[in-house]
């Protein structure tokens, strides 16, 4: 189960009653391998995380709790961003296609959980994984990936309109803690970024998109890795526009909590050169636009295109389900 929790702003003070499938929350402990972005410090690289989840035998993820989505929860984002990468260690060919996860259950922080992985299809041009994620003999998720070898097809074209650049990227937390609100730990570690003043701009990218967003690029030349940062922007975004969807105020406390059930993606040109470094990302960033067109009998899909400059990186959907809030405390 995923967490979109990640991007859910919370009153102060409340953290505990948010909603955890696993009863009562543990307090993060610290993760050796990894350090907090603290200005004056060279910025994480999240690619390298991504890495660092696999175990060296690639039969295990750890998900460090930095990476928490809900309460005592792994970001399901991050999770099948692991195992994408993992199963492209086990095939000769380079290029990542597609990704679908299905999740089943809370991903636990800061302990092994068994990876298994095995080759549906091993073909000329594109092989086909497998994945289960496992808690003892409790299983977690599901995946499968597909990977190809570059075609010698004479076609290549991209008829999608690029996404506008966003006119003032802000950090979202920024955004949330202006309000009054408790930004979520992992909304402001990675620092992702918004249009500051977005409801006074006009919609630059037509009414079937509800928010624009940056995610932190990587300078990895691993096209897994790379198709696996767009992979975390596909699933992160999904929550705050089915908010603003529906007219909610998304500064606010959230009516609702919005678990993933599932997660779909294509990837198109993960080798696309990251553009807009700066300071706090000098790997560059990646430009997201999600749309939510219909929330509906306590579900919602969303549809996420994530770009670098011109280019159409990847793209994917990811179907939530909307529960009532737990009251705050």
């Amino acid at each position: 189960m995923d967490s979109q929790n990640a991007s859910r702003p919370t009153s102060r003070g409340d953290r505990a009653a948010r909603f955890s499938g696993s009863g009562a929350r543990s307090e993060p402990v610290a993760w050796p391998n990894l350090r907090r972005h603290e200005p004056g410090r060279d910025p994480i690289d999240y690619g390298d995380e991504i890495r660092e989840a696999i175990a060296e035998d690639g039969d295990s993820l750890t998900v460090a709790p930095e990476w928490e989505g809900f309460p005592g929860q792994a970001f399901g984002g991050f999770a099948a961003a692991a195992v994408l990468v993992a199963a492209s260690s086990r095939t000769d060919k380079p290029r990542p296609l597609s990704l679908f996860a299905r999740f089943q259950r809370p991903i636990p922080l800061g302990r092994a959980v068994t990876l298994d992985l095995q080759t549906e299809r091993s073909g000329r041009s594109v092989d086909t994984l497998a994945g289960t994620l496992r808690d003892g003999d409790r299983d977690l998720a599901r995946f499968t990936a597909a990977f190809g070898i570059d075609g010698e097809a004479p076609l290549q074209s991209q008829a999608v309109p690029p996404m506008p650049p966003l006119r003032q990227p802000t950090p979202v937390a920024s955004f949330i803690e202006a309000a009054g609100f408790e930004a979520p730990p992992l909304m402001r570690r990675v620092g992702y970024r918004g249009e500051a003043g977005d409801a006074d701009l006009p919609n630059i990218d037509g009414p079937d998109w509800h928010i624009r967003n940056q995610w932190p690029a990587t300078a990895s030349q691993d096209l897994a890795v790379r198709a696996a940062m767009a992979l975390m922007a596909i699933d992160i975004f999904v929550a705050p526009a089915a908010i603003l969807a529906n007219g909610v105020d998304i500064s606010g406390p959230w009516p609702v909590i919005m678990p993933s059930l599932d997660l779909t993606a294509w990837f198109y040109a993960p080798e696309a050169p990251s553009l807009e470094a700066d300071e706090q990302s000098p790997s560059g960033w990646l430009n997201a636009r999600t749309s939510v067109p219909v929330s509906n009998a306590g579900y919602a899909v969303g549809r996420t295109q994530v770009w670098s400059g011109e280019r159409l990186v990847a793209e994917g959907m990811s179907q939530v389900a909307m529960v009532p809030a737990p009251p705050s405390s």
